[in-house]
């Protein structure tokens, strides 16, 4: 598996990537290869990898209380009951 993050910082490089993705499907490669791309919305990625890609969005609620609501909810209450001193002073102040 392959990981490219903040692809649409290389859109020129995007040409190339495109290119090579082509040139390993009509090799057949192998069955358990993956490669996973993140951006930010850009009008710079080619259609042509758009087009074979499974999109997924992740973006934060708006506002202060709503985003701060969902950061929390990623903790659960043991991991917080469990953390060392110095980990709850940094989370709770």
């Amino acid at each position: 598996w392959v990981i490219l993050n903040n692809v649409h910082l290389m859109p020129n490089w995007l040409v190339e990537l495109e290119k090579k993705l082509d040139e390993y499907s009509s090799d057949g490669s192998h069955s358990k290869f993956r490669v996973f791309l993140t951006s930010d919305p850009s009008k710079s990625i080619p259609v042509g990898i758009l087009n074979r890609c499974i999109k997924l969005t992740n973006e934060p609620p708006t506002g202060l209380k709503a985003n701060l609501k969902r950061a929390w909810c990623f903790f659960s209450k043991e991991s917080i009951d469990d953390a060392d001193s110095k980990t709850k002073s940094i989370l709770f102040g």
